[in-house]
């Protein structure tokens, strides 16, 4: 069914099929700790996995996920960007689920550059709720240094993803394609996971799915795509 008008697409629920890329272990160890009052900060390029990574922790915590993006709070009348972010935390209270922010760098950009009093009013919104929030909660940004500096101290784990190295986009290949990957998937230096999902649908609509030298050039041209201001990531 097609969607209405100013629809929005619906929030991602449950980990994908192929979470292996990333950093499940340190995910397993937070779920064996019993606890739950924790966030996280989680920036990095496009693709990869910083909602991937919640969306497994939840599985592993038994938790549901309430998803909002920055689009999903931000209104153009005074006040109401506020009141949107309070009804998040509450929403995600009443449920007793992992509450995430996508593109935090909208809702918690850096208020020493603020030009109207709502873009600090905003991020103060948010500070006060994470301060006493106690399920977990994270934002996801890809443009970490613009988030306000007051802000990293209130998450407990600051993570950056960054693109695969070279041993790991092999390793990708692999276990997206069950093939070797050829020499010049190595070389990619801006290839993520997310690029692999892409070009598995291509190649299974284009019949490439078998042809490992397809496949590589379908992952080239995706690198190839990116803008360059995504550069190492780091805390």
């Amino acid at each position: 069914m097609a969607a209405s008008a100013g629809e929005k697409p619906p929030a991602n629920q449950g980990p994908p099929k192929r979470f292996d890329l990333a950093p499940v272990g340190f995910a397993d160890r937070i779920a064996e700790s019993g606890g739950k009052h924790f966030s996280f900060c989680l920036q990095g390029p496009p693709g990869t996995g910083k909602s991937a990574f919640v969306r497994y922790l939840a599985e592993r915590l038994g938790l549901q996920v309430t998803q909002k993006r920055a689009s999903d709070l931000m209104s153009m009348w005074v006040g109401e960007t506020e009141q949107q972010i309070a009804a998040a935390f509450t929403e995600a209270r009443a449920e007793g689920s992992i509450l995430v922010f996508d593109e935090a760098d909208s809702l918690l950009a850096d208020r020493r550059g603020a030009v109207h009093s709502w873009e600090v009013s905003q991020v103060n919104e948010m500070l006060t709720w994470m301060e006493s929030h106690h399920l977990p909660f994270a934002c996801t940004t890809n443009f970490g240094e613009n988030l306000d500096p007051a802000t990293l101290r209130r998450f407990t784990f600051k993570i950056a993803l960054d693109y695969l190295t070279a041993d790991q986009a092999q390793a990708a290949f692999r276990t997206y394609f069950a093939l070797e990957a050829p020499s010049q998937v190595g070389d990619l230096t801006t290839l993520a996971p997310g690029d692999f999902a892409v070009v598995c649908r291509k190649a299974e609509i284009l019949g490439h799915l078998q042809d490992p030298q397809a496949l590589a050039e379908l992952l080239c041209a995706e690198c190839e795509a990116k803008p360059d201001r995504y550069g190492k990531l780091g805390f």
